[in-house]
């Protein structure tokens, strides 16, 4: 299925999928917008799938110019046959997170440039097309990939999704270093990620991003812009 390519309908996924981050209590978010954006064999991509990136990509520039002014970007990192893998995050936030030394340590072993977000960005993307059997594109095809453009995966590949993702997406380092480790097992409980360390914080946390997903997405169906919800949490 191919969600509507229009404002409100984009909108109201950003709003539904990355409330915590507009409003600031989470340094990022990430989603799947639905549609065909690649095509799934991996050949060359259609006019149609090349009108409806650029029909995408045209309304996500029109939300970040609303957005960027509070510190707010949204980018497609990876183009898939189910849909286009939208980020929403704030760079000063995310870069503060990423400082910290367990996550540099982390990332630096997979091969990212931790000083350089933007490169960061770059190499996530591209290992999450490379962990998809190549029925998926990096979104970053203007930018030099931290990995050989030339390397590809074929249907036996061994290559898994890098669940280093969680870094970006803000979750306590140390429960990302154990869902790593532990390969998702033994956790505590699960909620917007799966817990290994501080439950008594992790479940306020849950409550704290259902809450203002439910506040944000109310005040939007009222009537309120991206920008109006952006700056009534700043």
């Amino acid at each position: 299925m191919t969600r509507t390519i229009d404002i409100p309908t984009f909108q109201a996924a950003v709003v539904r999928n990355c409330s915590p981050t507009l409003a600031g209590i989470k340094p990022a978010s990430l989603f799947t917008y639905p549609g065909v954006y690649a095509d799934q064999d991996g050949s060359s991509v259609t006019a149609a799938i090349e009108d409806r990136r650029a029909r995408l990509l045209n309304v996500i520039a029109r939300c970040n110019h609303e957005l960027n002014p509070f510190g707010i970007h949204l980018s497609v990192l990876v183009w898939r046959p189910c849909g286009a893998l939208v980020y929403a995050y704030r760079p000063n936030s995310l870069a503060t997170y990423l400082a910290d030394p367990r996550a540099k340590t982390a990332l630096a072993k997979k091969g990212y440039d931790t000083g350089n977000l933007s490169a960061c960005l770059v190499h996530l993307a591209s290992r999450i097309t490379l962990a998809s059997n190549n029925a998926a594109e990096c979104a970053c095809g203007q930018t030099r990939c931290a990995l050989d453009q030339q390397v590809c995966c074929n249907n036996d590949c061994a290559c898994e999704f890098p669940h280093e993702i969680g870094y970006f997406l803000g979750y306590p380092c140390d429960d990302v270093y154990e869902f790593i480790a532990q390969r998702g097992e033994n956790y505590k409980i699960f909620g917007a990620w799966k817990v290994y360390t501080n439950v008594e914080q992790a479940l306020a946390t849950f409550d704290a991003y259902r809450a203002c997903t439910q506040h944000l997405t109310f005040i939007y169906q009222q009537g309120c812009s991206l920008a109006h919800l952006a700056q009534a949490t700043r």
